[in-house]
C-alpha cells in the first residue's frame, strides 16, 4: 500500500511541475522570437546607413556591420524588453556601439515599439548612456557626467543614474 501511494505521490508531484512549465516556456519562446526581430530590424537599420556595409556574424550572435569608415557593433546581449509606451505589448531597446577606426565614438539606441502584432522601428537615440533596465515603463540608464572628450569621461564615480520615460516620441528625464 505505501508503494502505492509514494508512486501515485510521485506522478502528482511530476504531474504539476510539468503543467507549471508551460507558461514560462511559452513567454522565453515570445522574448526569443522578439529578440530576432530585434536583430534583424537593428541589422537593416545599421546597414541602410553604410555604403557597401560588409556584414560578419560572431559565434556569440553578435553582428559587426561596417564599411571603410565607420562599424557598427550589435550585440545580443544589449537587447531589453519591457514596456515603453502606454500598450500592453512587450516594447524594446537596442544599443548599438559606433566605431570610427579603432575607436568607440558613441553609441546608439534603437527604440522600438510594439505596433499591430510586430516590432516596428520608432526612434533613434545617439548617447553614451547605458541601459540597466526597462520596468514599469521607466527606462533606468547609467549615464556619463562628462563629455566623451573629456579625460574624466571614463571616471567610474562621475557617472549618474537616470530614469526616463517615453512620451510622445521622446526620453524625458524623470525627476
Amino acid at each position: 500500500m505505501r508503494v502505492y501511494f509514494v508512486l501515485y505521490s510521485f506522478i502528482v508531484l511530476l504531474a504539476s511541475c510539468a503543467h507549471n512549465s508551460g507558461p514560462a516556456n511559452d513567454s522565453s519562446s515570445s522574448d526569443n522570437e522578439i529578440r530576432k526581430e530585434v536583430m534583424s530590424i537593428a541589422e537593416k537599420y545599421v546597414s541602410d546607413q553604410l555604403k557597401d556595409a560588409k556584414i560578419t556574424k560572431a559565434k556569440n550572435g553578435a553582428i559587426v556591420i561596417s564599411d571603410n569608415k565607420k562599424m557598427f557593433v550589435i550585440d545580443p546581449s544589449k537587447i531589453y524588453l519591457g514596456l515603453i509606451d502606454d500598450d500592453s505589448k512587450t516594447d524594446a531597446i537596442v544599443s548599438l556601439d559606433c566605431f570610427s577606426g579603432q575607436y568607440q565614438t558613441t553609441s546608439e539606441h534603437l527604440i522600438l515599439l510594439s505596433k499591430d502584432g510586430k516590432i516596428t522601428f520608432n526612434r533613434a537615440v545617439e548617447s553614451d548612456m547605458r541601459i540597466i533596465e526597462i520596468k514599469d515603463r521607466l527606462i533606468t540608464a547609467d549615464v556619463p557626467s562628462h563629455s566623451r572628450n573629456s579625460p574624466l569621461f571614463d571616471c567610474k564615480s562621475c557617472r549618474e543614474v537616470i530614469k526616463y520615460q517615453f512620451h510622445s516620441g521622446e526620453l524625458v528625464k524623470m525627476d
